[in-house]
């Protein structure tokens, strides 16, 4: 295999985007949906700091952290040119790939429902050419050459992540002292539509399916656990709509669930699929227990066993590397959610004050550490979130001391949904744009 990488010139880059005119006429694609962006460094010109361009699409990198993300396993390498390269008839439209991609590089063709991404333009460098978007550059600063592994060190330069993938670009730094060439009337670029991660409110609501299912998943893995502590068994009609909806409204999630069966191919790498797989194991073999009281209890343990892991694979889901907030630990994590349900369901006071204790005390950190954009998310749902969800429920106990009193489970109900909603608020995934932010802090 003969691998190649794309070359940048921080000191030649005008910020143009001819390349990215380019790519969208090889690719005959909207000029929304170019595979390459162009994020600029100090895009308001502060005096103080310098300014560059980073032209940027897919990096085929050593450990591509997209191919080892997909469900699907809807990405493989190109074993002639190294190139990674995407199915679009294997992709499940889940977009997980764009959360674990530090680049930007998978983009979502809506129309479609499926990733879409930089190809490297394989045909191209199979017939001996550079790819589109180094020949349409006017002043030679992107360049293709034969892949050499670096250290990370040799890219680190302001707004480009380091993660430690092994990107296949090689960044000529810019010199110190010295700008780099600038266009004469920026009205002039063709403007650049980076993807930006959807900030509050507007990835919650991005977000709802998964939401929903993964507050149901918590409520029914703990009800059938707390069922075999209890030597019961679950109420089987409830459980089987509770269920069969949340797997409905989570399918809605994907944007091709005519590959949903692709959902589990790649256990050993996705936290994905596993998440798929062991809760699709618990719960149909959670009916068949319900509908099977006899069954010998140490089977009944095992299923939920299996649901526990599930929920440890939920939370995996959400720890991607460079992300604004930490995923594990966390105040609304599956696992601790379910330990709450446990406690509340088995009546165990010892075990739901630990809940509620490690909630608050990592719910305190975030509030501390973590980031907070507009009222509803600095004020609203913090104040009803620590109201309802924490004050409300101590103050019922200590009043009745009523463990199972329908207030003080209508108020934990309450906080849960509002914590976890906050979780996917503030989801927001480590790209070029959000490195520049980080960068432009620290500057």
């Amino acid at each position: 295999m003969s691998r190649h990488s794309f070359t940048l010139d921080l000191n030649r880059c005008t910020g143009c985007s001819a390349c990215r005119l380019a790519c969208t006429i090889e690719n005959q694609i909207e000029p929304a949906r170019a595979w390459r962006t162009v994020y600029t460094f100090n895009s308001t010109n502060d005096a103080a700091i310098g300014v560059h361009h980073l032209s940027l699409a897919c990096n085929h990198c050593e450990q591509p952290s997209c191919l080892k993300a997909c469900p699907a396993k809807a990405y493989r390498r190109d074993e002639e040119t190294g190139a990674v390269l995407l199915d679009r008839e294997l992709c499940l439209g889940c977009r997980y790939c764009s959360w674990v991609c530090p680049y930007g590089a998978p983009h979502w063709d809506a129309e479609c429902g499926v990733m879409d991404k930089c190809t490297f333009c394989v045909d191209r460098l199979r017939e001996g050419k550079d790819p589109a978007c180094v020949a349409a550059c006017p002043v030679d600063a992107l360049g293709v050459e034969d892949w050499i592994c670096r250290e990370s060190e040799q890219n680190r330069c302001a707004g480009f992540p380091d993660t430690g993938i092994g990107p296949a670009i090689a960044i000529c730094q810019r010199r110190s002292g010295v700008e780099p060439p600038r266009m004469s009337s920026k009205h002039g670029r063709l403007q650049s539509k980076a993807r930006q991660p959807l900030p509050g409110l507007f990835q919650l609501v991005s977000e709802w399916s998964l939401l929903v299912f993964s507050l149901v998943a918590i409520l029914l893995v703990g009800a059938f656990t707390s069922s075999v502590a209890s030597g019961s068994s679950v109420w089987l009609i409830p459980f089987a709509l509770a269920g069969i909806a949340a797997l409905g409204i989570s399918i809605s999630h994907l944007g091709n669930p005519r590959n949903l069966l692709r959902a589990g191919l790649n256990l050993r790498t996705s936290w994905v699929s596993r998440e798929i797989v062991l809760f699709s194991l618990f719960f149909w073999g959670a009916i068949g227990l319900a509908a099977v009281p006899s069954v010998h209890a140490t089977a009944r343990w095992v299923l939920a066993a299996v649901g526990i892991a599930s929920l440890v694979a939920m939370d995996m889901v959400y720890q991607v590397r460079g992300q604004r907030i930490r995923a594990v630990p966390h105040s609304a994590m599956a696992t601790l959610s379910f330990v709450l349900v446990i406690g509340v369901l088995t009546a165990s006071w010892p075990l739901v004050f630990a809940a509620i204790g490690v909630k608050a005390i990592l719910y305190g950190l975030r509030r501390v550490h973590g980031p907070r954009e507009g009222w509803i998310m600095r004020s609203f749902l913090p104040i009803h979130r620590v109201g309802v969800g924490f004050v409300v429920p101590l103050v019922v106990w200590g009043v009745t001391a009523q463990l199972l009193h329908p207030m003080a489970i209508l108020a934990l109900v309450v906080g849960e949904v509002l914590d976890r909603a906050e979780f996917y608020a503030e989801l927001q995934f480590l790209e070029p744009n959000l490195q520049i932010e980080r960068d432009l802090k620290k500057t």
